[in-house]
């Protein structure tokens, strides 16, 4: 594993790069997103994930599982630098650094091909706002087994920080892409894809739904539940029935709820 020069100062190029992909422009113009800690490490090198850097601290790469990682990451083409402690924090966008960053290429995926995808199972984030929700939601529709993740324009990126911790490696093989709600709206018209939207005030208990594929399941904005477009072209309306006083599940909660019982209901469908 070849050994570059340590990066001692914040003020190196490369410093400044990690700096900008701290924010959603720099991320959408870049292409690019930041990958922190040893086991998203691993995981996106295991799906082929395509990486421009990966800084670490000398002194962490001791660990044999870091190690072990480099080694790959090296034997990839990646090209490593190592770097201070104090460099590595100022590259990272988490409060308690692991010892190793890295610049990630997006994914490619687009509406269409996802669309196209037989016996299709979606989820449609509508304006989720919360990373940490939507970072589970696409952990969980990949646990699912969901065909992969519409983000609707007005949702938080997907590639945010906290999301990609969140949904713990999925981000690297499920495919997720954004759209303007229209631009989903006629792709999923003109693949005869069915919407189900949750809505607490839904005509169908969410035991009793059809989730027949290709479907897609609409989640809403967690204080303004789904815009009110999805409804109109929506094949069923949602509910799951609250029992006590709660008002309603938290999106995540729900999403969980209905792509298993989907999962469940059309397991013997599905096309391989």
């Amino acid at each position: 594993m070849a050994t570059r020069p340590e990066i001692t100062s914040t003020r190196n190029p490369l410093v400044t790069r990690f700096k900008a992909l701290a924010d959603r422009k720099g991320r959408d113009a870049a292409g690019q997103f930041v990958v922190e800690g040893v086991r998203l490490l691993e995981q996106a090198l295991a799906d082929g994930t395509a990486f421009e850097a990966v800084v670490y601290d000398p002194q962490a790469a001791a660990d044999p599982r870091l190690g072990s990682v480099l080694t790959r990451a090296a034997a990839a083409g990646v090209k490593l630098y190592p770097a201070s402690a104090h460099v590595v924090a100022a590259c990272s966008q988490v409060e308690t650094p692991q010892g190793v960053v890295a610049i990630a290429r997006r994914p490619a995926a687009s509406l269409p091909d996802l669309a196209r995808t037989p016996s299709a199972m979606l989820v449609v984030a509508d304006r989720i706002q919360d990373p940490g929700n939507l970072g589970t939601i696409i952990r969980i529709a990949d646990a699912a087994g969901a065909s992969g993740v519409i983000a609707v324009a007005g949702t938080v990126d997907a590639f945010n920080p906290k999301a990609v911790r969140a949904t713990m490696g999925s981000v690297f093989h499920l495919p997720v892409v954004e759209a303007a709600a229209e631009d989903v709206l006629d792709v999923l018209r003109a693949q005869r894809i069915r919407l189900l939207v949750a809505d607490q005030r839904g005509a169908v208990d969410f035991l009793d739904a059809d989730y027949r594929r290709p479907c897609a399941i609409v989640l809403g904005n967690e204080g303004q539940g789904v815009d009110p477009r999805w409804i109109e072209h929506a094949a069923a309306t949602v509910r799951i029935p609250m029992y006590g006083r709660a008002e309603s599940l938290n999106v995540a909660v729900a999403a969980a709820l209905l792509l298993y019982e989907a999962r469940r209901k059309t397991a013997n469908d599905i096309q391989v």
